[in-house]
């Protein structure tokens, strides 16, 4: 088998095996909708690129897209992203898109942790 076969084989199976964003649909106090899912230390993920494309929810307008950053080393969720700015900083990790989803390869704790430069690190 070629090198170039045996990484697209690599590259499928990461596909087939990756954990698929699941969003959870929140509302707050002042009834905004918030729509969250959840980024895991050390786990393949596939998160679509717009989200919006992929999970609107009929009737309704969501007022906050975020990704909630889990690390399994500390037990915890660490920090929330804006979803689009989390995609931003995300893409040097991208190992693939297709259909408008991104494969994401797993990350460690300290490249979660990267992901917060500058921003604070909300928990709502």
């Amino acid at each position: 088998m070629s090198l170039f076969k045996k990484r697209e084989n690599d590259l499928n199976k990461r596909w087939q095996e990756a954990y698929q964003a699941n969003p959870r649909v929140y509302q707050n106090d002042e009834g905004a909708i918030i729509v969250a899912c959840a980024l895991t230390e050390d786990t393949d993920s596939l998160f679509p690129i717009v989200p919006e494309e992929q999970w609107a929810i009929k009737g309704a307008v969501i007022d906050k897209w975020i990704i909630s950053i889990v690390s399994i080393t500390k037990e915890t969720v660490i920090g929330q992203i804006e979803y689009h700015e989390a995609m931003k900083r995300l893409k040097p990790y991208f190992l693939a898109v297709q259909d408008g989803w991104a494969l994401i390869g797993a990350m460690t704790l300290e490249q979660l942790d990267g992901l917060f430069e500058g921003l604070p690190r909300e928990i709502l």
